[in-house]
């Protein structure tokens, strides 16, 4: 169960009053998760999440083959963009080790920013911020891949995998 604390403790929410932070802990949903749990899977719908304990390993998939983007912290936030721009995750989110997050659905998301403007600004600010990361990961131009079909037996195919 999430306390007013746990909250103070992000950053983000620090600033909020006191009644705002009782608002989310009372709203939120305390995740506990256990290493290699995700808290997101690559196009789960849109919610703020924070990181209270622990760690978590931001993850993609590129042509089948997994990447790691970076990581979360304690006191860092993740899902700006999907919550700024309604957008799904592009990434997912998996606890590196035992790790604690909080997650904020859209919807007490909304109350929140109505309640503290501030809020919604600087998770706007973070949201064009991480926006700056992903079209460098767009703009990569993709690895060359090959796909070889034939008899594992054939002689061809032989000579073509060891080439």
């Amino acid at each position: 169960m999430l306390t007013i604390d746990d909250v103070r403790s992000i950053p983000l929410f620090s600033t909020l009053a006191a009644s705002e932070l009782e608002r989310l802990a009372e709203t939120a949903a305390d995740l506990h998760l256990g290493a290699g749990e995700f808290a997101v899977h690559e196009g789960d719908d849109r919610a703020l999440y924070a990181v209270l304990t622990g760690k978590l390993e931001v993850v993609k998939l590129f042509d089948g083959i997994e990447r790691t983007l970076g990581w979360r912290v304690p006191g860092t936030i993740f899902g700006e963009v999907p919550i700024a721009f309604g957008t799904v995750f592009v990434g997912g989110y998996r606890a590196a080790e035992a790790s604690r997050v909080l997650r904020v659905d859209p919807r007490q998301y909304y109350a929140i920013a109505a309640a503290c403007p501030d809020i919604a600004v600087k998770v706007g600010a973070r949201a064009r911020g991480r926006m700056g990361g992903l079209q460098g990961l767009a703009a990569e131009p993709p690895k060359a891949r090959v796909a070889m079909i034939g008899s594992r037996w054939d002689s061809a195919c032989s000579a073509l995998r060891q080439f």
